[in-house]
């Protein structure tokens, strides 16, 4: 892969690289909910002590941008 060290923009070479995490989150909806208490309510709580249904899913997404010091421009790198 390879990475401009000029800015697109104003074609400064002052260029710092960055790495970029996004974190998507995913939560159980209504019917999940709904699921996970019926089962409560069916095992006397028991359901509450073993971790059947997660409570949340985690993606996470790296790019590599470069940032311009001179003007500030973000480009994907």
């Amino acid at each position: 892969m390879k990475i401009k060290n000029i800015c697109p923009k104003c074609g400064s070479d002052n260029v710092r690289f960055d790495n970029e995490m996004k974190v998507k989150t995913k939560r159980r909806g209504l019917i999940g909910w709904l699921l996970w208490i019926t089962l409560a309510v069916c095992t006397m709580g028991l359901i509450l002590i073993i971790p059947l249904l997660t409570n949340s899913k985690v993606k996470t997404k790296n790019k590599v941008i470069g940032i311009c010091q001179n003007c500030g421009n973000k480009w994907k790198a």
